[in-house]
């Protein structure tokens, strides 16, 4: 499993983590949160590693993802949006929203 993560990504998440005191979950998870216009959307939260998952260490942060969802989307790329983080699979990063003026998103 490869996790590529912006610079910026990571001292926001070094700091949420902190933030955490001292019950702080082992890995950062990459989920599978539904599917829009622009294809899939991804989340991410603080977890701890499953038996069930695929992981990776980028720098001292260790990312995890289950390995079903790694197995459908491959190697997971996450930007940092200035408020908020981009999580895609790598083989999407250069697609554009592909939101138009349905408005069916709400």
């Amino acid at each position: 499993m490869k996790v590529e993560v912006a610079q910026t990504a990571l001292e926001v998440l070094r700091e949420i983590i902190a933030e955490q005191g001292e019950e702080v979950p082992t890995s950062v998870r990459m989920y599978f949160a539904g599917a829009a216009c622009s294809g899939p959307s991804f989340g991410l939260a603080l977890d701890n590693k499953k038996e069930s998952d695929a992981a990776c260490a980028v720098e001292e942060l260790e990312f995890a993802m289950d390995e079903q969802e790694y197995a459908q989307f491959g190697d997971m790329l996450i930007q940092d949006l200035g408020g908020g983080f981009r999580v895609i699979p790598e083989s999407l990063k250069d697609m554009e929203s592909g939101c138009g003026s349905c408005s069916g998103c709400h």
